[in-house]
């Protein structure tokens, strides 16, 4: 699957969810996110632009690989996901496999649907607050008509020009946090 995202820092969470709710966007979900990154033992993940995290949202926890970005525009990268029962445990087995807790990254997030897009606001700690619409596609799929929805929806929202390539592990990490 690859994953269509861009992300772009806000000043007010609470304006644009009025804003995406007003262009008929419907209200998902709100919950508290944790991610946990891990390093691999063979790579450096930040070198080779890619990531590895367990998320725990509510009572399910995902095991995630994020491939490199493959657009200059965008977050957009190929993206592997599958449930697993516990987050302990699923850490357990990465770290007897060489692989290293590198940070956490807290958050809560309101979730929207809108047509085929989903867009998250993310109030994420030491961060601020972000938008995120994304959008999946099969492998293989010319994703540049996805992508011109995505920036065409941030128009229609007001949302403009901090647009932000870089994960909440990366804008952490460069401050210092």
């Amino acid at each position: 699957m690859i994953e269509v995202e861009v992300k772009a820092k806000i000043s007010s969470g609470d304006e644009v969810s009025e804003r995406i709710v007003s262009l008929g966007g419907r209200h998902i979900s709100d919950e508290e996110q944790t991610d946990i990154y891990f390093n691999a033992p063979h790579r450096d993940f930040a070198e080779t632009d890619e990531a590895l995290r367990i998320r725990k949202t509510g009572e399910r926890t995902f095991i995630t690989y994020k491939g490199p970005k493959i657009d200059d525009r965008s977050k957009t990268r190929k993206e592997l996901e599958v449930e697993v029962a516990d987050a302990e445990t699923a850490a357990g087995i990465l770290e007897s496999l060489g692989f290293r807790r590198v940070r956490e990254v807290f958050k809560e997030r309101r979730t929207y649907s809108f047509e085929d897009f989903t867009l998250s606001i993310d109030t994420v700690r030491g961060l601020g607050t972000y938008l995120e619409i994304e959008t999946d596609l099969p492998d293989g799929s010319d994703y540049g008509d996805a992508l011109g929805e995505i920036f065409e929806l941030y128009r229609k929202l007001g949302v403009s020009g901090e647009f932000e390539r870089k994960s909440y592990l990366e804008l952490l990490e460069a401050k210092g946090e």
